[in-house]
């Protein structure tokens, strides 16, 4: 398809009534030809083709059919999605067809990398409530990506700089995260850290630090019988096979000391994403590892408060587009 010996990067546009498509053109604008070339678009061209125009970028766009149709030098093939050239994009709306756009983009991404037509995949925002409305009915990609993938240890890790902050859970209410966790989903959490921290971060030995999920870590139990009825036996498990795990720690002191570990474990959603929102300053990624790619995605939603102004930040999408062309570059020879 490229001039790259490398298969191409499957890249997302997410919700096109969100703020996806002007991230993704915005970020690749200024990203390297390098970069620019390895990259195929899933999403509605037309939407693409209006916001290049209305960005006043000089990226051109031509629609392909299939993966492996070339196109001339420094042009961006897009693949559009069945049933998509009908649609008509209403910024900031929530929409089935907006949903069936982005859920069928993510289900050929998940496809042609694990057919090896792609070696990674790049998830602009998508509306869950749009993919709901749609037929897809999963809490989140991230999930959505592990079922399609047949993933059963899977972790969806936030990073910026230095920190990286895995979660236990996701994307459920925060009344019902106490029922979720378990001794083993922490400690298959704590593994499938421990082996993204050693596989695509190159950390060879990581310490990882664990959350708590009560006040204080239960203050001896005062709070809650989490942290001593799973976590900790969760973190004595690591241990006893060898692994550099701390915890539980009161999530306000773990966070305060971040530096200390390669990686923190979270318990809860937000309990993890403030602080790297806090600390990355609008630069960080969502990392999903334990799929059989590498799968990357900015750290922020579709906006639609903020859709077709022309103001959304890219930096984050920069990121993580970057980060999955270098996860792609470097041979990871530890496969475990």
């Amino acid at each position: 398809m490229k001039k790259s010996a490398l298969p191409p990067i499957f890249v997302t546009c997410g919700d096109p009534n969100g703020i996806g498509p002007e991230v993704t053109l915005k970020a690749l604008s200024v990203l390297a030809e390098a970069v620019r070339d390895r990259v195929i678009l899933a999403g509605h061209f037309e939407t693409l083709r209006e916001m290049t125009r209305l960005l006043g970028q000089p990226l051109r766009l031509e629609r392909v059919r299939s993966i492996q149709e070339s196109v001339e030098a420094g042009v961006l093939p897009v693949l559009e999605m069945e049933g998509a050239k009908a649609f008509h994009p209403a910024y900031g709306r929530v929409s089935a067809e907006a949903g069936m756009i982005a859920g069928r983009g993510i289900m050929r991404g998940v496809e042609a990398c694990l057919k090896n037509e792609a070696c990674a995949l790049i998830t602009a925002p998508a509306s869950k409530e749009a993919l709901h409305l749609a037929g897809f009915q999963y809490p989140g990609q991230t999930e959505m990506l592990a079922a399609l993938a047949g993933s059963q240890r899977f972790i969806m890790i936030l990073a910026g700089g230095n920190l990286r902050v895995g979660l236990v859970t996701t994307h459920i209410s925060l009344r019902s995260v106490g029922g979720e966790i378990s001794r083993e989903l922490v400690f298959g959490k704590i593994m499938a850290l421990h082996e993204a921290l050693r596989r695509w971060f190159e950390i060879a030995d990581p310490r990882i630090g664990v959350a708590a999920l009560n006040p204080h870590a239960s203050d001896g139990g005062i709070f809650g019988s989490e942290e001593d009825g799973i976590i900790r036996p969760a973190v004595a498990d690591a241990r006893r096979i060898g692994l550099k795990v701390e915890g539980p720690s009161p999530a306000d002191a773990l966070f305060a000391r971040w530096q200390k570990y390669d990686g923190l474990l979270a318990m809860y959603h937000d309990q993890g994403m403030i602080p790297i929102k806090l600390t990355a300053l609008g630069e960080a990624i969502n990392f999903t590892s334990g799929l059989p790619f590498p799968r990357t995605s900015p750290d922020h939603g579709t906006a639609f408060d903020i859709a077709g102004k022309l103001i959304a930040d890219p930096k984050s999408m920069m990121k993580a587009i970057t980060t999955a062309h270098q996860l792609t570059e470097i041979p990871h020879l530890d496969q475990e």
